[in-house]
């Protein structure tokens, strides 16, 4: 009986601070949609051992549904959280590692957001009204794309465009749908069929992409990454993403087809 309550206690104060958490209070509020200038990515930390993390996934859920392509959502497993044991990675990769140790240490709450590279945010009752705020800045960045998968390889291709002279970095990754693993839940139980999507699974042209000066003429770009035995490319996506110091200028995201 004493190792079972023990257990409740564990798993209650799992749910209370282990992660960020929001109170109930606070996770009713509404944002009128914004007219799109532009389209938004929202770099989500999250973890497979952060009990509020769902909470988090919905609200992204519920973003996106708002706003469609408008929003693209990239779900990078990382931190003090991420993975399920410190023998199972699950998720978590070497570059979301980086990424992380880059922006944040592990004082820092989980699930975080960055809303366009912006400032840090562990509230994701904010992350609405950041990202209705974002879509109404307006940007001379144009991105269009497409990706498919062929022999084992994802070849992805992109046409950018932007005001000459302007300069920044085309970053470009892979994403997934729809993968089954286990996740941590509200109420510190481990669910083992929990769906995870939009997933980071890999940069296709280096940690921190590479440079980009644009002139008159529309700049066409392509690239191409292997096939990891574990991905399934008929879940798979490719974002490509144009940012600087400040900001991400903009970003799409194209089916692996």
């Amino acid at each position: 009986m004493g190792k079972y309550l023990y257990s409740i206690a564990i798993a209650a104060c799992l749910a209370l601070v282990a992660c960020s958490h929001i109170d109930e209070n606070d996770r009713l509020i509404y944002v009128a949609p914004a007219e799109a200038q532009r389209n938004v990515l929202i770099e989500d930390f999250t973890g497979q051992r952060c009990v509020n993390c769902p909470n988090a996934t919905e609200e992204i859920h519920k973003i996106l549904d708002t706003y469609g392509a408008n929003v693209v959502a990239v779900a990078i497993h990382s931190g003090p959280f991420g993975g399920v044991s410190a023998v199972r990675p699950g998720l978590l990769t070497d570059t979301g590692k980086e990424y992380w140790d880059h922006w944040f240490n592990n004082d820092q709450g989980q699930p975080v957001a960055k809303i366009n590279r912006g400032k840090a945010t562990d509230n994701y009752t904010n992350w609405v009204a950041d990202v209705t705020n974002a879509l109404k800045v307006s940007t001379d960045v144009s991105i269009t794309g497409e990706a498919s998968v062929a022999d084992s390889c994802i070849s992805i291709s992109a046409k950018l465009n932007a005001k000459a002279g302007t300069k920044g970095k085309v970053q470009v990754w892979v994403t997934e749908d729809s993968i089954v693993d286990m996740q941590r839940m509200p109420d510190g139980s481990w669910n083992r069929t929990y769906v995870h999507n939009h997933i980071f699974r890999a940069p296709v042209n280096g940690t921190w992409g590479e440079g980009i000066e644009f002139g008159e003429s529309v700049i066409d770009k392509a690239w191409t990454i292997k096939v990891n035995k574990e991905w399934k490319p008929a879940n798979m996506n490719a974002v490509i993403f144009v940012y600087d110091d400040l900001e991400v200028k903009q970003v799409i995201s194209a089916k692996v087809k």
